[in-house]
């Protein structure tokens, strides 16, 4: 934990610091070594939140990025009384949780049920040389009304992970699972390009799939200047739509949840 109560206030951690946890109320203690970064402990090997995981210096990292008022809020259910220390919840009641290990889908939706108003940012380096963004496919923004008759597929070939199919040009099929042409995108890519402002087709070997069925904004961090925000291309396949990092950090901070749907976009630059 980055804060504990200190004669309650909330205080970050410093040599030989005592305080108490304010989600469960146990003696805590301050952690000053020379090799991890300095924390506040249970005195105690007890369990008090089970959602919360031992915090990296990329936890951290991102804690900073929000005001410390928001940092490390005790959010409490008003029906069952219920606690969790959330790692962060804004002024606009947006709870973010800042994930670096892996997580069961059963746990991703009591959390989702938990704090309703919240975003995921999960650490994606964990999982880099598994995740590959197709740069060379970019997809359309979904609700183009001039590219609503292009139906697109994806596939699991690198070279030419993204066919499509026209309305048009299939007049009697019905879904796409009935039989119609199909064409690789680069075929109408000159077509496409001025309406690409993001999104982007992925291939992610043995994907953790909680993160494909959260209901709550999930974003990706690389590492980079931009975030990768999990997203279901018209309703039909996942995809990855790039955004600048700042920006989804000053929106948060500024916004309710039901205004980030409409975040700005960044484009991949090679």
């Amino acid at each position: 934990m980055q804060y504990s109560l200190v004669n309650g206030e909330r205080l970050p951690p410093f040599p030989k610091g005592k305080g108490t946890c304010a989600v469960c109320g146990a003696d805590t203690h301050a952690k000053c070594g020379e090799v991890k970064i300095w924390h506040w402990a249970h005195r105690s090997k007890m369990e008090c939140d089970p959602w919360w995981e031992n915090e990296t210096e990329w936890h951290r990292r991102w804690k900073e990025q929000f005001p410390e008022s928001f940092r490390e809020i005790v959010h409490t259910c008003d029906v069952t009384g219920e606690k969790h220390q959330a790692d962060i919840k804004t002024s606009h009641n947006v709870v973010v949780e800042v994930q670096n290990s892996p997580i069961s889908l059963e746990e991703l939706c009591s959390r989702e049920q938990f704090y309703k108003n919240m975003v995921w940012i999960v650490n994606g380096e964990k999982f880099l040389k598994r995740f590959k963004i197709l740069k060379h496919t970019p997809l359309p923004e979904p609700n183009v009304p001039e590219l609503q008759d292009i139906m697109f597929i994806p596939t699991n070939n690198e070279r030419s992970c993204m066919m499509y199919w026209s309305k048009a040009e299939n007049l009697k099929a019905r879904t796409g699972r009935d039989l119609v042409r199909i064409h690789d995108t680069a075929r109408i890519r000159g077509q496409l390009q001025p309406y690409c402002t993001g999104h982007y087709p992925f291939l992610w070997q043995r994907p953790h799939v909680a993160w494909m069925e959260a209901r709550c904004p999930v974003f990706l961090d690389f590492g980079t200047d931009l975030l990768c925000r999990l997203e279901k291309y018209r309703n039909q396949f996942m995809c990855i739509r790039a955004v600048a990092k700042q920006k989804v950090i000053a929106d948060i901070i500024n916004r309710s949840q039901c205004q980030l749907i409409g975040l700005g976009h960044s484009i991949f630059k090679d």
